[in-house]
């Protein structure tokens, strides 16, 4: 019985409506169009090969796996090009389980959204497997080959929880760099258990064998000793400590009722914006500072002898358009609580390379997104 296009489009509709009926219906097609073409590539062969029966196989409908009855030939020759096609899925469902991983989804969590998308339960293990080719590229990132300049590094280190022999906090090294065209990248990512200036050494002489060579401007929290682990790696380089960590510092020693007037007259030691404040004027109104509030606070009286005071107005050598960009270590802070958004959705890791793989894999979006927009404020300062 021959049936109009209208009449088997409505058989196709009541059969649609039972249970996995649009599942039944691909299989079907699937198969059909498999057995067309298997019939096409007989007749067009000029060899003498005929049919073979069939091999099952499996492909992802809706919700479920579809069960297809692949077509064979005798000499081995066949291979269906609609098969070709749905394969494909295998690479979609690895680079799924990749985009998930890398927002902090656990390997359980991955394998419960394939089933619900593909209809296939992935064991964790299963997942496991597919994501260690993710781990293999956040390695090879971690490990490429660097510039050998950069205009300013910026380095700070963000604590995660992972598990050892037991669960404790561990250092993560991040370290940002900015070109000479004036866009942004992660250099590195590295794991310590502790942050130390010993630590920060170790790190930037692997950045060296990498191939970074030149560094005009060092930016770093306060942490002590850090100035010395730099100059011992790349002694030709600048070292700018934030001045944000300093007035932190300053504000907690301090009672809340002092606090506001603190504050206004640490700005006036600092004075970013203004092009004629200089490195020498600064040291001067720090003095100043000290003498107004050091009879209240040995921290604040202390200030100008500070063995490392000096690193935290090396922005005052810079043109008065980038110092808001270099006397704080905001811009690698702010990549630091993007990755925190990330690993926030686990209370501690299994291992340190799997927190290590998640905050690469921020890394390389922002490297690769946000960061490659330039900052054409840099273009004003000669000395970068």
């Amino acid at each position: 019985m021959e049936l109009t296009k209208l009449q088997t489009e409505k058989l196709l509709s009541k059969f649609l409506d039972k249970e996995n009926g649009l599942n039944e219906l691909l299989e079907m097609v699937v198969n059909g169009l498999m057995q067309s073409e298997r019939k096409v590539f007989l007749e067009s062969s000029k060899e003498k090969n005929k049919a073979n029966g069939y091999r099952q196989g499996q492909a992802f409908g809706r919700g479920r796996q579809l069960s297809l009855s692949i077509p064979r030939d005798r000499q081995g020759q066949f291979y269906p090009v609609l098969l070709a096609l749905l394969r494909d899925q295998d690479s979609q469902i690895q680079e799924l389980s990749f985009s998930l991983y890398s927002k902090g989804l656990t390997t359980r969590d991955i394998g419960d959204v394939l089933d619900v998308i593909y209809g296939k339960n992935y064991s964790k293990s299963q997942i496991s497997v597919i994501n260690t080719h993710f781990y293999e590229q956040m390695e090879a990132w971690r490990n490429r080959q660097l510039e050998e300049e950069y205009l300013v590094v910026y380095i700070d280190a963000l604590r995660e929880k992972v598990k050892r022999d037991n669960i404790s906090s561990e250092a993560f090294y991040v370290i940002m760099g900015l070109k000479k065209d004036y866009t942004r990248e992660i250099l590195g990512v590295v794991n310590l258990p502790v942050e130390s200036s010993t630590g920060w050494e170790q790190v930037l002489k692997e950045l060296k064998d990498r191939g970074l060579a030149k560094v005009h401007l060092f930016v770093s929290d306060g942490l002590k000793s850090l100035e010395t682990a730099i100059s011992k790696v790349f002694n030709q380089s600048m070292h700018q400590k934030c001045i944000v960590h300093l007035q932190r510092n300053i504000l907690t020693y301090v009672r809340s009722s002092h606090k506001e007037e603190i504050s206004k007259d640490f700005k006036e030691v600092l004075k970013p914006d203004d092009k004629e404040h200089t490195k020498t004027k600064a040291i001067e109104k720090l003095k100043d500072f000290s003498s107004k509030w050091g009879k209240y606070y040995k921290y604040i009286k202390c200030l100008p002898e500070k063995e490392d005071i000096e690193y935290y107005f090396t922005y005052l050598n810079y043109d008065y358009r980038i110092r808001r960009m270099i006397y704080t270590t905001n811009w690698i802070e702010r990549f630091n609580k993007s990755c925190r958004r990330t690993l926030k959705i686990r209370n501690s890791f299994p291992t340190p390379e799997s927190a290590l793989a998640l905050i690469t894999s921020v890394a390389i979006e922002k490297t690769e997104k946000k960061y490659a927009y330039p900052i054409n404020n840099f273009k004003f300062e000669k000395k970068v």
